[in-house]
């Protein structure tokens, strides 16, 4: 009989280990393809920022304004927070295409203001704190934040496994 329940809380324990393990990962793997997506955004807002530079470094020389995209609607420039300069335009699918924007994983729309180069992304970026930021600005931000983030706690991690030898 004291087999038994020895057995049985040898089992418990193991099926406990193995539970947290998993859960563990879980909220690992969770953090790592939050970043993973916060870089892919910033990556193709960068990609259009850059197309932008070259739109508007064109139009200075052939004195022209041909803007790629669509005008934004008043809805999506108060959701943004910005003001109709004129230069502001929604690039959909097809306007990235047009740009040759590649690997675009995100859903929603951009906008692009031609005249500051700022890029916007429609649907925005959560944050940890439930803060939604859209503009290319403070996602890079967030991104340089993680990064520092990330980096410090390695460091944390080498000087306890050293600090253990």
């Amino acid at each position: 009989m004291r087999k038994k329940g020895f057995l049985n809380l040898k089992l418990i324990l193991i099926v406990l280990v193995i539970v947290i393990l998993v859960i563990g990962a879980v909220f690992y793997i969770k953090n790592n393809l939050h970043e993973q997506e916060l870089q892919s955004l910033s990556t193709t807002m960068l990609q259009i920022q850059a197309k932008a530079k070259v739109i508007n470094e064109r139009n200075k020389v052939n004195n022209t304004s041909d803007y790629i995209g669509k005008e934004i609607s008043e809805e999506d420039l108060k959701k943004l927070n910005i003001e109709d300069n004129g230069k502001i335009r929604l690039l959909e699918k097809g306007d990235l295409e047009e740009l040759e924007v590649t690997e675009i994983k995100q859903e929603k729309d951009f906008v692009i203001n031609y005249e500051t180069e700022e890029v916007y992304y429609l649907d925005g970026y959560k944050t940890d704190d439930n803060n939604i930021v859209y503009s290319l600005t403070d996602i890079s931000n967030l991104v340089v934040k993680k990064k520092k983030k990330n980096e410090r706690e390695g460091r944390r991690k080498i000087k306890r496994t050293k600090e253990n030898r």
